[in-house]
């Protein structure tokens, strides 16, 4: 007697079994079978550059069902049913642009092969360099229903951080132009004014290139730094000067003299990240006429000695006429 209970309450629960799988659903269970979401991602090993670089990150979405009926609605219940799972970017920085490829996740119940996406980031200039931004992303399944058994809605948030590199801008205005003129024993200032448009605090080194010394007297100082604008618009922008002055007064027939400056940027603390070098030429143009000056003075001389010595010889002449 015993073993035909037995055999009958098998045999219910498999006809149970079958009746519910093959019922539609949208009949609501009482059983609830909660999901437990978890979406794999790589670490971050590269900074994300502003304005130039693109990250890629792949997602790798699985699901699991937990509680005591998770196995028996794997196997038997809601088996050939499909959990769709939304992933969505709810907070981000203000600098930062990004979205998920394939954000509506579908996977059958019980499949372990993860569902791939694809989160793409970018960020602007105003993105401080070598701080670490965070992306924030919820997971969140929707319900499925069954006659016996649920799976609920559930939501999973994470965070992505990644690092943002140093992107090096830096502007060089001419208030006064490029070119001056100078005449003998002058001298001539350039203004030039610096500004750090990048994403961090920047050193700025300044070279003077060839240059004849024996002719010119060139200064410029031999470096700045420059706080970012994102930190400190003030101390983002100085102003350096080029000062050049003639020393000698020889050749000076409206001759052009060029002088470049060369500009170095890289990140203040490490040399090894450089930015793009400057550049700039400078023209000085010789204005005057030394050499007719020059040449009127030897004249002058020459007959000034000459007269000098007319007189003498007068002099002399006379001299032995009212002695005779």
């Amino acid at each position: 007697m015993f073993r035909l209970d037995k055999t009958g309450i098998i045999f219910c629960v498999l006809f149970v079994s079958l009746l519910i799988a093959f019922v539609p659903t949208t009949y609501a269970g009482f059983i609830n079978v909660p999901p437990l979401i978890n979406v794999s991602y790589p670490t971050q090993k590269e900074n994300l550059v502003p304005n130039s670089g693109v990250l890629e990150i792949p997602l790798a979405t699985t699901f699991t069902l937990t509680g005591p009926f998770a196995s028996f609605v794997e196997k038997g219940l809601l088996g050939r049913g499909i959990v769709q799972i939304e992933l969505k970017i709810v907070q981000k920085p203000d600098y930062c642009t990004a979205s998920i490829s394939n954000p509506l996740v579908n996977i059958p119940v019980g499949e372990k092969e993860a569902y791939q996406s694809i989160l793409t980031a970018t960020v602007t200039e105003n993105a401080p360099a070598f701080q670490q931004a965070v992306v924030r992303i919820s997971a969140s399944s929707k319900l499925q229903r069954g006659l016996l058994f649920n799976i609920p809605e559930e939501t999973f948030e994470f965070d992505i951080n990644f690092i943002i590199g140093y992107w090096s801008v830096v502007a060089y205005y001419m208030p006064n132009g490029t070119l001056a003129e100078i005449g003998p024993s002058d001298s001539v200032d350039f203004p030039i004014d610096i500004e750090n448009l990048g994403n961090g605090p920047t050193f700025v080194g300044i070279e003077l290139m060839d240059f004849s010394e024996k002719e010119w007297e060139v200064k410029i100082t031999s470096s700045v730094q420059l706080s970012s604008g994102i930190y400190d618009g003030e101390n983002s922008k100085k102003t350096v000067h080029l000062k050049i002055l003639s020393n000698t007064s020889k050749n000076w027939n409206n001759k052009i003299e060029t002088f470049r400056v060369k500009f170095s940027p890289s990140y203040l603390g490490k040399p090894d990240l450089t930015g793009q070098q400057n550049i700039i030429n400078f023209n000085v143009q010789k204005i005057g006429h030394i050499d007719d000056e020059e040449n009127f003075e030897n004249y002058f001389l020459i007959i000034l000695i000459a007269g000098i010595i007319l007189i003498i010889l007068i002099s002399i002449i006379i001299k032995r006429r009212y002695s005779q």
